[in-house]
């Protein structure tokens, strides 16, 4: 697909990582299999992966945990 952000490239199947933060706590997770724009590096998460990874961090958050880095598998 053409990448919505830039409109200059398509983008590729490629990993990335994203940060969340609320208040205190911060989780940065990596290796998240994403299409990837090689122009901008705006990156897009299918649905299922997108809701997988939200619980995932929300969870980690309930246990209290403050600073987390973890890969998506």
């Amino acid at each position: 697909m053409i990448c919505i952000v830039c409109r200059e490239a398509y983008t590729t199947q490629s990993l990335t990582s994203i940060q969340f933060e609320r208040d205190e706590f911060r989780a940065m997770v990596k290796k998240i299999p994403a299409q990837v724009c090689p122009a901008c590096g705006e990156s897009y998460l299918e649905e299922g992966i997108a809701e997988e990874l939200l619980k995932r961090v929300q969870d980690i958050m309930a246990e209290g945990e403050m600073d987390v880095v973890l890969e998506y598998r």
